[in-house]
């Protein structure tokens, strides 16, 4: 799936997806994003689900401008870069309606062109997906070397999940490139058994092998840190 440029970059790209929203996507973007930093990486996070973005919010961020305000030419890429409290470098393209009517394909793809001018500046870009699949995000996906599946261990998630990485397979990413995560799990033991069922029907039926399977338990801190607005690393 990448693109011929993203080959020349030195920098990591990672891309944060699921099949389906409410699977703590935006919160696994921004403690990763926290911890990469933490360990030393410059690290860029890019909100780009554009009409929902929340990575703000957990990052006690406040982005004066977003896609509209690019578009508009009110600013330029530079300065949509907001620096956290937790030193992460944000994107957000916004939250507001007005962002989510203004984000067309053509809009995205020449967003795309002017972000790649800042992506050398950092070790790692986190980019936290909207959740599903659309063409309309392949400029973004085409970017990334890696891809995070996030979902849980319900039947509607994994079945989404299961779409998800066919698709990533037909647009040609090599399962070393494929990592996933179950989250929000109760029961550890339960989980691991039906993520090693799952990893065996994705081989046999899309041939392709997964790099990573990570279970997440669920646990108090994190619904605390989401209501305090903070990350919880």
């Amino acid at each position: 799936m990448q693109d011929q440029a993203s080959s020349l970059r030195s920098g990591q790209i990672i891309a944060v997806v699921s099949g389906k929203g409410g699977v703590g996507k935006t919160l696994l973007a921004t403690n990763l994003s926290a911890v990469l930093v933490d360990s030393g990486k410059k690290t860029l996070l890019l909100d780009a689900d554009v009409g929902f973005t929340n990575a703000d919010i957990l990052l006690g961020a406040y982005p004066k401008y977003t896609i509209k305000d690019f578009v508009n030419h009110r600013c330029t890429i530079d300065d949509l870069i907001v620096k956290t409290a937790y030193n992460v470098d944000l994107v957000s393209l916004g939250g507001d309606v007005s962002d989510l009517l203004t984000a067309n394909e053509l809009v995205l793809k020449e967003f795309v062109t002017h972000f790649l001018s800042v992506l050398d500046d950092y070790d790692i870009v986190i980019m936290d997906m909207p959740p599903g699949f659309s063409d309309v995000y392949m400029p973004f996906l085409a970017l990334a070397q890696d891809f995070v599946i996030l979902t849980t261990i319900e039947p509607t998630a994994i079945v989404n999940t299961y779409t998800i990485v066919k698709l990533l397979s037909v647009k040609g990413v090599s399962g070393e490139n494929i990592h996933i995560v179950a989250n929000m799990v109760q029961d550890v033991k339960e989980a691991s058994k039906l993520m090693e069922r799952f990893i065996t029907v994705i081989e046999k039926f899309i041939n392709n092998k997964v790099s990573s399977v990570t279970i997440m338990r669920e646990h108090p801190l994190v619904l605390k840190s989401i209501y305090e607005r903070t990350l919880f690393v």
